[in-house]
């Protein structure tokens, strides 16, 4: 998918006016490694490959094609250029100087919202490659991914037993949609396909084998799995959005549902996944937690980053009564702060609710725009497992920043599991899956010291923190 795909029309205009465009011979330099970064270019026309000079020959690490941002990280962070990038033939490119991007984003909140959440995505793929021993950075073109052939086998072995298994199952289910001995077949044949793509991807180190990989496990199991509500909404929802209303109200609603029997069989098992039931189980020791590290002795504050379906939300206004209670709810779609108020007319007294709009990504990098008073609680509810580790250190350094005295910051994510592969490559949901040592690291990192971490239901982890003293 292209970068600028997931920006509306007028951001998109505001976004293009604002480039000055390139043009490159075959062999010239875009970007040379070592040198301070901070402009963003996007590839118009033509490639670019990604090279290591430093070798003898050189290797060409990859290879972009028209639609990739490259320089993003580096315009975020400030970080030198890590790689050569040169024109693999004759290139356009669009160029941002860092100045006026970020003049640009600081006058359209929207589309700065719409540029981080982009940054944010690619980051978190490119991550989750380096995760699994990868290179990161762009896709290469299929001409040049190594052991492609021996991928396409492996995909095709996989493919070929679902298709012979399934067609008599779905037949048998026609016939008598109760038959338990059809149904326990589809959850068969779903187990195996889940083995054989994590130990595919687990073999599969290059990111360019991994998504030649994807595309064609997309391109024959999708037919299959869309039939699921859940695989539908996930498979189908807005290119570069994750986990949205709609999918994360259907894992909580926990209701299986699709296209004839066949359809709710594979809702069931995927809403069974690890992952799923552990989403479904974080919410009543989130508000626990909150409420029994709480002062009682006083009027309270609490910061939860992320509305999310509202239910997490509902619990913690219905818990934190007494003593009274300020629960401020932030979040970067106005549409789900506006459900908030819908969904709690009948709140009770002692809470009191009130909704902040503001980019999750500039508030994650201490860029936001709204100030706010010190909390006794920061709660951030399913976000690490979407952010890198720099983005993520530094949301937690903006959250030990906004706590009082006694403040401490409650996270809930996602650890590693077996399903984590199949929900990526295969319903487009890629997560980054922390151990309870890479939590804590990452939390000391920020300056916070743990001082409750727990395994709920797996993989899901619950951390609570203090400022270090």
């Amino acid at each position: 998918m292209a970068f600028l795909d997931t920006f509306g029309p007028t951001q998109r205009l505001l976004f293009e006016e604002a480039a000055t465009p390139l043009r490159l011979e075959k062999g010239e330099l875009l970007i040379r490694r070592g040198e301070p970064g901070g402009d963003v270019y996007l590839l118009r026309s033509g490639k670019l490959e990604v090279v290591d000079t430093r070798t003898t020959p050189e290797t060409i690490l990859n290879t972009l094609t028209e639609g990739t941002v490259v320089g993003e990280m580096a315009f975020v962070d400030d970080s030198p250029r890590s790689v050569d990038v040169r024109a693999g033939q004759e290139a356009e490119v669009l160029r941002w100087t860092r100045e006026d991007l970020r003049s640009l984003l600081s006058r359209h909140p929207d589309l700065a919202a719409a540029f981080y959440q982009q940054v944010a995505r690619l980051a978190a793929t490119r991550i989750r490659y380096l995760t699994e021993g990868a290179v990161s950075g762009g896709f290469g073109s299929s001409d040049q991914v190594p052991d492609a052939d021996e991928v396409r086998a492996w995909v095709a072995r996989i493919v070929e037993h679902t298709k012979v298994a399934l067609p008599p199952v779905e037949t048998a289910l026609r016939r008598d949609p109760d038959d338990p001995h059809a149904a326990q077949k589809v959850r068969e044949v779903l187990d195996h396909v889940e083995a054989e793509v994590d130990q595919l991807f687990t073999a599969t180190r290059d990111p360019a084998a991994g998504q030649l990989a994807s595309e064609l496990l997309g391109r024959e199991l999708h037919p299959y799995l869309v039939r699921s509500s859940l695989a539908e909404r996930s498979i189908r929802r807005p290119q570069g959005v994750v986990a949205t209303a709609e999918v994360m109200a259907h894992v909580l609603v926990d209701a299986p549902g699709g296209e004839g029997r066949m359809g709710e069989i594979v809702d069931r098992w995927l809403l069974d996944r690890p992952t799923l039931r552990a989403l479904r189980s974080m919410g009543t020791p989130i508000v626990e937690q909150v409420v029994h590290h709480l002062p009682s002795h006083r009027n309270r504050r609490v910061l939860l980053v992320d509305a999310g379906t509202g239910s997490l939300v509902a619990r913690m206004v219905e818990s934190l009564t007494h003593p009274p209670t300020l629960l401020t709810v932030m979040d970067q779609s106005r549409d789900a702060l506006a459900l908030l108020d819908v969904g709690l007319v009948d709140r009770p007294r002692g809470c009191e609710l009130q909704s902040v709009q503001e980019s999750l990504a500039r508030f994650a990098m201490g860029a936001g725009r709204i100030d706010l008073p010190k909390q006794d609680a920061v709660v951030l509810h399913n976000l690490l497992e979407y952010l890198p580790e720099r983005l993520a250190a530094s949301l937690l350094e903006v959250a030990r920043g906004l706590l009082s005295a006694d403040g401490f910051v409650l996270v809930s994510t996602l650890g590693p599991s077996r399903d984590r592969v199949f929900l990526d490559r295969l319903l487009s949901w890629p997560t980054i899956r922390r151990t309870r040592g890479g939590l804590t690291s990452l939390l000391e990192a920020a300056g916070l010291q743990v001082t409750g971490i727990a395994g709920l239901a797996a993989p899901s982890l619950l951390a609570v923190a203090t400022p270090k003293k």
